[in-house]
């Protein structure tokens, strides 16, 4: 994998520019950016990933933000810049909802951040669907239950905090497979303002109709969907202890 490491000053230089005031060149963005990443000692980008921005390596990108690899000291940290046609002022709300989401163990941790940036612990990652294709012989059914087990478990804590994710119905882009166990990561979307239904949207993709499902249930024989289906909608009329431990027996997920 080809990368590149640019200190902070010459993230002014083209082709640079493009990644820190995405999707369009503003040299007045880029300065106030570069005060914005000194303000936070990021000393340089790593242009390195998968994603693309011309021949720029990235790790990700979004309606809101693009993710890069920033060295910070001797570490390498996510950084998310803001897009400069992003549907937001600055980065505020979505580092007030993650830090919540922090304080009770959910999301990658946030270390700093500024009206444009946000720095945060970088997981070096897999998708849910490639963590399972990779999974083989005695003891498959085993991790995965233990997957969806803390998977939702980290879901039923947004719950009860009353922060809904927004984006779980796709868990394809917000939920990864990193150090042995699952993260919930991407808060853009976040709210308090509505209903939380983290657990139902999480469970509808992972067990009934997203694409990892049917690989999903055969994993965990889970045989039928009706019952669950059920259960679910038990759970979201109340967001009861007691719904949500009716779902985990039923997946047999209690002792996962």
């Amino acid at each position: 994998m080809q990368s590149e490491l640019v200190d902070t000053e010459g993230l002014a230089r083209a082709p640079y520019v493009q990644v820190l005031t995405y999707p369009r060149i503003s040299l007045r963005q880029a300065k106030s950016r570069i005060r914005q990443l000194k303000s936070m000692e990021v000393e340089g980008v790593l242009f390195e990933g998968h994603a693309r921005v011309g021949r720029l390596g990235i790790l990700g990108l979004g309606t809101v933000g693009i993710v890069v690899k920033a060295k910070v000291g001797g570490t390498i940290c996510a950084l998310k810049i803001r897009r400069v046609d992003a549907n937001r002022p600055n980065m505020n709300d979505e580092v007030r909802l993650t830090r919540m989401a922090n304080r009770v163990g959910v999301g990658p941790e946030v270390y700093s951040y500024s009206r444009d940036m946000i720095l945060m612990k970088l997981l070096e990652s897999q998708e849910i669907a490639d963590w399972l294709r990779g999974l083989r012989g005695r003891g498959a059914r085993s991790q995965a239950r233990t997957l969806v087990h803390g998977l939702l478990n980290q879901c039923r804590k947004l719950d009860i905090m009353g922060i809904d994710h927004g984006q779980l119905s796709n868990l394809r882009k917000h939920a990864v497979v990193a150090e042995g166990r699952p993260w919930i990561i991407d808060f853009e979307s976040a709210g308090i303002a509505r209903r939380p239904k983290n657990v139902t949207t999480a469970a509808q993709y992972l067990l009934v109709g997203g694409v990892v499902a049917p690989a999903m249930r055969r994993t965990l024989g889970v045989r039928e969907t009706d019952t669950l289906k059920r259960l679910l909608g038990e759970y979201k009329r109340g967001l009861s202890d007691y719904s949500y431990s009716k779902i985990l027996e039923h997946l047999k997920l209690e002792n996962a």
